[in-house]
C-alpha cells in the first residue's frame, strides 16, 4: 500500500455551509498556486453529529489535483470518494451528487446568491441552486484550528474569505441571530461589524463607519475573518437591516465596476461637455439615470471647471462614495461630462477623450444577428469559432460545441417533428441566453438546427450546460401547444482538444453525437466520446 504523501503545510477553513461552484473554483487555484500545500475545508452536515471535509492538493511533479471528501460521524471518519480533476464544476457536481445521496430531504442548501457579481460568478460554472434563498442554519460552526473535532463546544466562527463569500458569511450570521463582533484583517485594511441577534448595528474599516463601511466589506474577496459571540457595543451607526446594505453594497459595486471599466479614475479631470442647462433641462437629461436626489448632482455639476480632478471634487463637496460614484456614472452615462488624466504629476498634454460610438459597434453587432430570433447566423458562427479555435490553440484551452435540435413533435407516435413556431423559439433563445454564461455564444446552425459554442469547456462540462438548457426548456410552455410532451430535444457535443484537434471534425463529432441523441431511448443528450466508447 502505498504511503501517503506528508505536505509541509496545510490549509484549514472552515464554511458555515455547503461550498458553491465559485468555492471550488478557489481552491483548485490555491491548490494549483502551491503545489507544496493542501488545502482541507470542513463543513458540517445537515444530519445532526456530522461533518464533511474535502481535502485537495496537487502533484508538483504534474497531472491534475486529487480531491478527497470524507464524513465525520461520532468520533468515526469514513471515505465517500477519491478523485483527480482539474475541472472544477466536475468537482462541484460530484460533492452536491454525494450529499444528496448522503442526506436525501434532510439537506437543505446553503447557496445565497447576495449579488449581481455572485450570481455571474454561479452562472459561470453552469450552476444555480434551486433554492438559492435558502440558508443551512448550523452555525455557530467549529473553531478552525489543527483538526476539526465533532464533539468541541466551540462557538467561534473564523475562516479565510478565498473560501467563502462575505455576503454568505453575512447571511449566516444574519439568520442564526448571533450576536458579537465579526473581525474581517486583509489587505485594505482591518474592519469589524457588530451585530445584534443577526442585524449589524455598528461598523467600522479604515476611514470609513457605518453602511459605507458596509458597503465595501460587500466588496472584499480575501481576508481572514472571526466573529466572536457576545461582543458589544453601545455604539449605534447602522439603522438599515442586512439585506438592505447588501443590495445597496451590490449596487454601488457594479456602479464602481462601470467607471473602472470605462478606464476612469478619481484623479482624472472632469471636463463639462454642455454647458448653460438651467434645473429644467438638466433633470430631463438626468430623468433615465440612476435615481439620485437632483441637489447635489446640480451643484457637482456646476463644479465641474475642466481643471480640477475627480478626486479634488469630491474632497470640496465632502461626498461619500456611495453618493458621488452614482453622480458620477450620472455625469458620464448621460453625456454631461467626460474625463482626462491631469497634468499635474508630469509634463504630457492632456488627453481628450476619445468618442466610441456604441451604436455603430451595435450595428456591426446586428449585422451578424437574425432579426427574427436575435441569434448569430451561422456564417457568424463559424467565424467565431474559428477565431476562439486560434485562441485556444494559443492559450491551451479548451472549446466544447453543442450542436441541438428543437422541434414540435406530433403525429402518429410522435413521427412528424417540425421547427418550433417564432414565438415559441423566441422564448427559447431568451430562456437559453438567461442560462448560459456571457462568453457562450447562440448561433443558427444550418437550415434548422441551431449551436452553442463554449469556451473554457471541456466534454463534461457540455454535458451539464445541455442539461441545464433541457430543464431550462421543459419548465413550462414556451407557447400554446409547445410544452414537454410536444417538444423533442436532442443535443450532441465534441470537445476540442478532448475529442479531436482539427475544426471540421470538431463540428461533425457534434453532429454526430446529436444524431446518436435523436435516436436514443436512453438520454437526449449525447457526447462524441459517449458513441467512441459504445463502438
Amino acid at each position: 500500500m502505498q504511503k501517503e504523501k506528508q505536505y509541509s503545510a496545510k490549509s484549514i477553513q472552515i464554511l458555515p455551509g455547503n461550498p458553491t461552484a465559485t468555492a471550488i473554483h478557489q481552491i483548485l487555484t490555491w491548490a494549483l498556486e502551491n503545489l507544496d500545500k493542501q488545502v482541507e475545508v470542513i463543513w458540517p452536515s445537515s444530519i445532526k453529529g456530522s461533518e464533511y471535509k474535502l481535502t485537495a492538493h496537487a502533484d508538483p511533479m504534474g497531472g491534475d489535483p486529487k480531491w478527497i471528501l470524507n464524513v465525520a460521524s461520532a468520533g468515526e471518519t469514513k471515505l465517500i470518494w477519491e478523485f483527480t480533476s482539474c475541472d472544477s464544476l466536475l468537482v462541484f457536481n460530484r460533492i452536491e451528487a454525494s450529499l444528496n445521496e448522503r442526506e436525501g430531504t434532510n439537506r437543505v442548501s446553503n447557496q445565497v446568491i447576495a449579488t449581481k457579481e455572485d450570481a455571474a460568478e454561479e452562472k459561470a460554472f453552469f450552476y444555480v441552486p434551486e433554492a438559492v434563498t435558502k440558508q443551512r442554519a448550523t452555525i455557530p460552526i467549529p473553531m478552525v484550528g489543527q483538526e476539526s473535532s465533532l464533539n468541541r463546544s466551540s462557538t467561534v466562527l473564523n475562516g479565510d474569505l478565498a473560501f467563502v463569500q462575505i455576503s454568505a458569511l453575512l447571511q449566516s450570521i444574519n439568520l442564526a441571530k448571533m450576536t458579537g463582533r465579526l473581525e474581517i484583517d486583509s489587505e485594505e485594511g482591518a474592519a469589524e461589524v457588530f451585530f445584534t441577534d443577526g442585524q449589524p448595528i455598528h461598523a467600522t474599516s479604515p476611514g470609513l463607519e457605518g453602511p459605507e463601511c458596509v458597503y465595501e466589506l460587500v466588496t472584499w474577496k480575501e481576508g481572514r475573518f472571526f466573529f466572536q459571540p457576545k461582543v458589544q457595543t453601545e455604539k449605534k451607526t447602522i439603522s438599515d437591516n442586512l439585506d438592505s446594505l447588501m443590495i445597496q453594497g451590490a449596487q454601488l459595486f457594479d456602479k464602481h465596476n462601470f467607471l473602472k471599466n470605462s478606464g476612469f479614475k478619481t484623479d482624472c479631470v472632469l471636463l463639462k461637455t454642455q454647458h448653460n442647462l438651467d434645473d429644467a433641462a438638466l433633470k430631463k437629461i438626468l430623468a433615465p439615470a440612476i435615481p439620485v436626489a437632483f441637489a447635489p448632482q446640480r451643484k457637482f455639476f456646476d463644479m465641474i471647471d475642466d481643471k480640477m480632478t475627480a478626486d479634488e471634487l469630491i474632497a470640496k463637496m465632502e461626498l461619500k462614495k456611495s453618493v458621488w460614484v452614482p453622480i458620477i456614472c450620472n455625469m458620464l452615462s448621460t453625456g454631461l461630462a467626460a474625463f482626462t488624466k491631469g497634468t499635474k504629476k508630469g509634463n504630457l498634454p492632456p488627453l481628450e477623450p476619445k468618442a466610441v460610438d456604441s451604436a455603430a459597434i451595435q450595428s456591426v453587432i446586428m449585422s451578424l444577428r437574425r432579426g427574427d430570433t436575435g441569434m448569430f447566423n451561422f456564417p457568424a458562427f463559424l467565424y467565431f469559432l474559428e477565431q476562439e479555435y486560434f485562441r485556444g490553440h494559443r492559450s491551451g484551452s479548451p472549446i466544447s460545441v453543442i450542436v441541438f435540435e428543437m422541434r414540435v413533435k406530433s403525429g402518429p407516435n410522435a413521427a412528424i417533428r417540425e421547427p418550433l413556431p417564432i414565438n415559441a423559439l423566441r422564448e427559447a433563445v431568451l430562456r437559453i441566453s438567461q442560462t448560459k454564461r456571457h462568453n457562450d455564444l447562440l448561433a443558427h446552425y444550418e437550415a434548422f438546427d441551431y449551436a452553442l459554442l463554449c469556451p473554457d469547456t471541456k466534454g463534461e462540462g457540455a454535458r451539464v450546460f445541455a442539461n441545464r438548457i433541457m430543464q431550462a426548456l421543459l419548465k413550462s410552455p414556451l407557447s400554446t401547444g409547445v410544452d414537454a410532451r410536444s417538444l423533442s430535444l436532442s443535443f450532441g457535443a465534441a470537445c476540442v482538444p478532448e475529442d479531436f484537434l482539427e475544426l471540421g471534425l470538431l463540428l461533425s463529432a457534434a453532429e454526430a453525437a446529436k444524431a446518436s441523441a435523436l435516436t436514443s431511448t436512453e438520454t437526449p443528450i449525447v457526447l462524441y466520446r459517449d458513441l467512441l466508447a459504445k463502438a
